[in-house]
């Protein structure tokens, strides 16, 4: 049976200032898929400080001495999401020890910075094709609705950021250009969100409704209440959350003290789950 893991990255373990001067520090987030017959999928990996310890845990699980990745995912450009991949391509030493056949992501040139002129984007584009020629892999950038199927495990993209004249007109966060897909094995389906934003989330519902169903949920942007969506949610239904979050966020978001829509709406799902399972708590992992 497939294998989903929930990685603890290094930002997990912040526990320091969160909110006012310090920011909201992120979490960093990575995911791994074992198939059945033990081929690799990477979903984002963290800052670059967990690029030694990512390649160290596929070494783990890895039926080879030399780990070979098939898919490595970026969910969006954001550091703490793409930064071990870029580590791991700049490291002779770390290069050495994997192999990644495809990177698939999307970063859309058509998309706005916060002054309104396109092209934000380019500078990690161009990242990605370095990343891509230091690793020997294949760039791809995915279509909505398309299936990628490895061993007993599919992948159906179900929002990419195709379509720039819709979420410009909501800022110029690199959040809003997240892919959403969902992780399908043989017993169970998990939604994956990345840092979406509420509007890709609203409409992933509008225009896939109760299809949306999935067994678990990888909550969006580290469980912080700048984004939610409860229709997103309420289609859901999940019995099973990751929450790709440190222990400092987790307590910001919990405080009494706090009100809003996003937190009531994370806190309510949040509650009607069966299992939580809190990146800052350790690595976990579920049969698929």
């Amino acid at each position: 049976m497939a294998k989903f893991i929930q990685y603890r990255t290094q930002g997990s373990l912040y526990n320091g200032e969160f909110g006012g001067k310090a920011g909201w520090p992120a979490a960093g987030m990575g995911d791994v898929i074992i198939t059945e017959s033990g081929k690799l999928i990477v979903v984002d990996g963290g800052y670059e400080c967990d690029a030694d310890g990512i390649v160290s845990f596929l070494e783990s699980r890895s039926d080879t001495i030399k780990p070979i990745v098939d898919l490595w995912i970026i969910t969006h450009p954001h550091e703490d999401h793409y930064g071990a991949l870029k580590k791991i391509s700049e490291s002779h030493s770390l290069c050495a020890r994997i192999e990644v056949k495809k990177i698939i992501f999307d970063f859309p040139m058509e998309f706005k910075d916060a002054n309104g002129r396109i092209g934000a984007l380019e500078i990690f584009n161009n990242e990605m094709k370095t990343i891509c020629d230091n690793l020997s892999a294949i760039a791809y950038s995915p279509s909505r609705g398309e299936k990628i199927g490895i061993d007993d495990v599919e992948i159906e993209f179900l929002y990419v950021p195709d379509d720039c004249s819709i979420f410009n007109s909501f800022g110029s966060n690199f959040n809003l250009c997240s892919l959403l897909f969902t992780v399908s094995g043989k017993s169970k389906r998990i939604m994956i969100t990345g840092d979406a934003y509420r509007p890709s989330m609203q409409i992933t519902a509008f225009r896939y409704g109760n299809r949306l169903r999935c067994d678990a949920l990888q909550m969006p942007h580290h469980a912080l209440c700048d984004s939610y969506c409860v229709d997103f949610y309420n289609y859901v239904a999940p019995d099973i959350i990751f929450m790709p979050i440190s222990e400092a966020g987790y307590r910001a978001m919990h405080d009494g003290a706090r009100s809003g829509n996003g937190i009531e709406a994370n806190l309510a799902i949040e509650s009607k789950a069966q299992t939580v399972y809190r990146a800052f708590d350790g690595t976990f992992e579920i049969d698929i």
